[in-house]
């Protein structure tokens, strides 16, 4: 599938942002981020998100270019199940 025929969201639910937010800062969410990375979250890309939904949720264009950002981001972070096997 190429990239122009992808569909992002147009509409953001700022609820939905807020529960996120509230569930990575809750005790369960920080004993979650610690046994799988080996430290407590500032949860800044949920701080993020919310910020962003209370600024521009109802900007469609907005919405669909934040939307397609997170994905660009998620492919320059997200790295392979294979680089931790190797390590092992």
């Amino acid at each position: 599938m190429s990239q122009e025929n992808v569909k992002y969201p147009t509409t953001m639910s700022c609820r939905e942002a807020f529960d996120q937010l509230t569930t990575c800062l809750s005790i369960g969410g920080q004993f979650r981020n610690y046994y799988r990375y080996g430290e407590f979250s500032a949860c800044e890309k949920q701080v993020n998100k919310f910020k962003f939904c209370i600024l521009n949720a109802k900007d469609p264009v907005k919405v669909q270019e934040w939307y397609h950002n997170q994905v660009e981001e998620n492919k320059l972070r997200r790295g392979s199940s294979d680089i931790v096997w190797k390590e092992r």
